[in-house]
């Protein structure tokens, strides 16, 4: 006895759960789904059930496979649907009587889907319906039929697939943009990319600074406070600024990864032709600041065992550390977090901004009593003397080599030119290098830093410097738990201006940072 009969004997309606599905809906307004979800009910109140559940899964493929790897360790490629699967269990549970989809293929398009459907009915003893019909698993016959029906559906699928991939390849051959999310510097129109006149000149100048000896770190700090977002409206990070700087869409190179068989971006094998639209900077720049981030990060991770890649991003990184555990706390996220597994779990952050702040400014308040105060640590008048000149020279030349660069970049000056004056500053620098080195008095940690000049230099030098140097004075930065007896947030009063908020609540922030902080300086 079918289902449709057994209901004329039972004085409760069926049960019934509707799955419906869409796999591609670009703007995420769900239409597609919500227009299956009316049909779908309107097919169970013809037939007396009742809806008891709706399993929806907007922009989601139903033939897309990823590799996941299984509870056993065993590597493997799925289609993955978390609904349907959700459904199933929902079904096998006898919590429904009815599956209802609008179309055989917003069901299943996967074999193995399939046979999982197949599966769930034999224990849940389920009837299986579409809006259109195409779906029945009742008899060995339908069964036999859906198989077949799928079987189709997926080579459909893989067929379709292949035809995306060879005109999104030949896109690429032919350098048009494929669509999508616009490169920071750039701006749609007509369907093909231009230079933005607003973050366009931004790119040149992160290439520019670069070049010109500027960290990631420096860059970050400045256009944060300058407010300039990322193209997702973010702050920047360290990361989105290398992203930007290693993107070949900036020197007019258009790439392109492969598309697999299973419609997955092979991860190697890249492709890159010459870009339809205009370049930002020319070949020669692009690489050039790639090979130095490359060489910044070699650096960066021959570093002394134990200092960890972070000391290298954010200057207070691994000086940092929690009070209760004495981990040093890792940064991410806008806040630094201790991550130690203690009894109970230990997860104690602080806001990045006002802590590094914080231990920047006690580092150069005490970097600069050391210069006022040179004899106590046993260097001589003519040696300081000395170093303080060679140093203002650097600074000179320095600045000399960027404005040679913003001149070159502006057109004031020719390529051969450029190339001349550059090579000769570059030498003169690194003889003055060389000598100001010679005059330095040696340090336990093998480090050519004088704690003289420090504070006046600190703010063009890389994190890695900034590391070493605060390094020399300070031993650790302790942070303690919020204060029991002060509130974690201060609320806005009644009739109170957002000035007088503001300044308030500034107060009570930086009144907390004194309590929570504590310096441990060296002897």
């Amino acid at each position: 006895m079918g289902h449709d009969d057994q209901q004329e004997q039972t004085t409760e309606p069926l049960r019934a759960v509707v799955y419906v599905r869409i796999s591609d809906d670009p703007e995420g307004t769900a239409r597609g789904v919500d227009r299956q979800e009316a049909g779908c009910r309107a097919y169970a109140a013809a037939h007396g059930w009742e809806v008891a559940a709706v399993f929806r899964e907007n922009d989601t493929s139903a033939f897309k496979q990823r590799t996941i790897t299984l509870p056993s360790g065993e590597r493997v490629r799925r289609v993955i649907r978390p609904q349907f699967r959700a459904m199933l269990k929902h079904l096998t549970d006898s919590q429904a009587q009815v599956m209802i989809a609008y179309d055989f293929d917003r069901a299943v398009r996967d074999p193995r889907d399939m046979e999982d459907l197949i599966d769930a009915k034999g224990l849940g003893e389920f009837a299986v319906r579409s809006v259109t019909g195409s779906l029945r698993l009742d008899t060995d016959s339908d069964v036999a039929m859906a198989r077949v029906l799928v079987a189709m559906a997926n080579k459909s699928s893989a067929d379709t697939a292949r035809r995306v991939a060879r005109a999104a390849k030949q896109q690429a051959i032919e350098g048009a943009w494929h669509g999508g999310r616009v490169p920071f510097g750039y701006r749609a129109e007509a369907g093909a990319l231009v230079i933005d006149p607003v973050t366009g000149p931004l790119v040149v100048e992160m290439y520019q600074r670069v070049l010109a000896g500027d960290s990631l770190y420096r860059i970050r700090k400045d256009w944060n406070a300058r407010g300039i977002l990322t193209t997702h409206g973010c702050a920047w990070s360290d990361r989105t600024l290398k992203i930007v700087l290693y993107n070949p869409s900036n020197k007019g190179v258009r790439e392109y990864r492969p598309v697999m068989p299973d419609g997955s971006r092979a991860k190697t094998s890249k492709m890159q032709m010459k870009a339809a639209w205009p370049a930002i900077v020319d070949e020669d720049t692009w690489q050039r600041v790639s090979d130095v981030l490359d060489a910044r990060k070699k650096a960066r991770n021959f570093h002394q065992p134990g200092s960890g890649a972070a000391v290298r991003m954010y200057p207070f990184s691994g000086l940092i550390r929690c009070s209760l555990c004495g981990t040093s706390m890792i940064h991410r996220g806008g806040v630094y977090q201790c991550l130690q597994p203690t009894p109970g779990g230990c997860t104690r952050s602080i806001r990045s901004a006002e802590i590094e702040r914080l231990v920047e400014e006690a580092v150069l308040a005490t970097f600069e009593q050391i210069t006022l105060h040179p004899t106590k640590h046993r260097i001589s008048g003519s040696d300081l003397a000395a170093r303080v000149g060679l140093a203002a020279t650097l600074d000179k030349d320095r600045e000399r080599l960027a404005r040679l660069d913003d001149d070159y970049y502006d057109g004031l000056i020719d390529k051969a030119m450029w190339v001349r004056q550059r090579a000769r500053i570059a030498e003169r620098i690194e003889a003055t290098r060389r000598e100001y080195t010679a005059t330095m008095p040696e340090q336990p940690a093998g480090l050519n830093i004088d704690v003289t000049t420090v504070a006046a230099e600190w703010e063009g030098r890389t994190p890695m410097w900034q590391y070493q140097a605060a390094s020399l004075i300070l031993q650790a930065v302790l942070v303690h738990a919020h204060p029991a007896d002060m509130m974690t947030a201060v609320p806005k009063r009644r009739n109170e201006s957002t000035e007088a908020f503001h300044v308030r609540r500034d107060a009570h922030r930086a009144a907390v940072l004194a309590r929570r902080v504590e310096f441990v300086w060296r002897a």
